[in-house]
């Protein structure tokens, strides 16, 4: 009897195992995903905006909603380091708010980061996994050095050498890390006569010190944050370019610092009002020259007070010339945003914000096609990246 006792024991535990064993293996059974996408999509009427966080593990859809997205009042501008996002409003105080995503794309708050005294964050650079560099601006415009890990500032760039009695504003929009130097974009605003050149500051980033301010009379107003709309681009051989979105009496255009060089190439310079036969903002580089902007439509309305007002052009930013505009794309507001990602080797992706569809639209590099790959919620789309761990 104990011996079958026994047996009937190890019979119902073989036949339990056996169960868990195929509960385990279900096909049916939802495994975690990774997430590898990151939108910042901005709804409602202003003033009372909604920035709205949303995760998806890929691109396989027709529609992406907010069903599950995490709210964040105002509208919002967001950057990436490696798998988190780093969404930034305007209001004062400056605020900062780090989100990762689960595996079901529902963003969460991990840290905030505040800076007293400023209204926005402008420019967002990261270094490391424990320096990062923010610019702010809206009242007392600084640039902080701070750790992306625990969200804490650990220091503060002196940028007292670089001020202008002249100037009534002072904005540090646009900044960029390259061999060991960081170049921020500097604006100052309030005097005609600084409105004709485009300004730079070279930071050391051994020291936190500025090392010098760079200027160029062939363009002006280096006034772009590097998020949604950006003017701070790097080629596959470390040529970093500039864009000036210009002024009164400079015409927007593309300025060079050569790899290794810390001053504005004299030999190089695109005008864009000259190649594309209006002012353009937002530039985006890809490879072998391969770039793209956003060229105004009506040049009374730059800031598009009246509605959408820029559309996508292609231009070669090696041979200074324009493809023309981006195919069929609907006017967009592009004064504030026109992301483009690299999808693939042959693909890149459009984020189109217009006035009666917010969608993503495929650009087959070799053949210039173009096809809508979804739509989403809101009027506009301030953050589409590719998470990276």
């Amino acid at each position: 009897m104990k011996k079958a006792g026994v047996f009937v024991f190890a019979l119902c535990a073989v036949v339990l195992f056996s169960k868990c064993s195929k509960n385990n293996d279900d096909p049916k059974r939802e495994e975690p995903k990774e997430i590898n996408y990151a939108f910042a999509v901005v709804g409602g009427v202003a003033p009372s905006l909604t920035t709205y966080i949303i995760g998806t593990a890929d691109l396989n859809f027709s529609h992406l909603g907010n069903t599950n997205a995490a709210e964040q009042p105002s509208s919002a501008s967001m950057w990436h380091y490696k798998k988190a996002v780093y969404v930034t409003a305007f209001g004062a105080p400056a605020s900062m708010v780090k989100y990762e995503f689960d595996d079901k794309g529902i963003a969460a708050q991990k840290q905030k980061l505040v800076v007293p005294g400023a209204n926005t964050f402008s420019s967002i650079e990261f270094i490391s996994d424990d320096v990062a560099y923010a610019s702010v601006g809206g009242g007392l415009a600084r640039v902080v050095k701070f750790n992306p890990t625990t969200m804490q500032i650990t220091g503060e760039i002196n940028l007292n050498s670089i001020l202008k009695p002249a100037a009534t504003s002072t904005f540090y929009l646009g900044m960029k890390a390259r061999g060991g130097k960081l170049f921020l974009g500097v604006y100052y605003g309030g005097s005609l006569e600084l409105l004709t050149k485009a300004y730079m500051a070279v930071i050391n980033l051994e020291t936190d010190a500025v090392e010098k301010l760079i200027e160029d009379e062939r363009t002006a107003a280096i006034f772009q944050g590097g998020s949604s709309a950006n003017g701070i681009e790097v080629d596959e051989n470390g040529d970093m370019y500039v864009m000036g979105v210009g002024s009164p009496s400079r015409p927007s255009g593309i300025l060079r610092i050569k790899k290794d060089a810390t001053d504005f190439d004299p030999d190089y310079f695109m005008n864009l009002d000259e190649v594309t036969g209006n002012s353009c903002r937002n530039l985006r580089l890809f490879n072998n020259g391969l770039a793209f902007v956003n060229r105004v439509v009506n040049v009374a309305d730059p800031y598009e007070l009246d509605g959408a007002n820029y559309e996508f052009y292609q231009i070669d930013i090696t041979n200074k010339a324009s493809k023309g505009k981006v195919g069929n794309l609907p006017v967009i507001w592009g004064s504030s945003t026109g992301i483009i990602r690299k999808y693939s080797e042959g693909e890149l992706l459009f984020s189109v914000s217009g006035e009666t569809e917010n969608a993503i639209y495929a650009y087959n590099i070799a053949n210039g096609s173009l096809t809508k790959k979804f739509t989403l919620d809101g009027s506009r789309t301030t953050g589409f990246t590719m998470l990276k761990q």
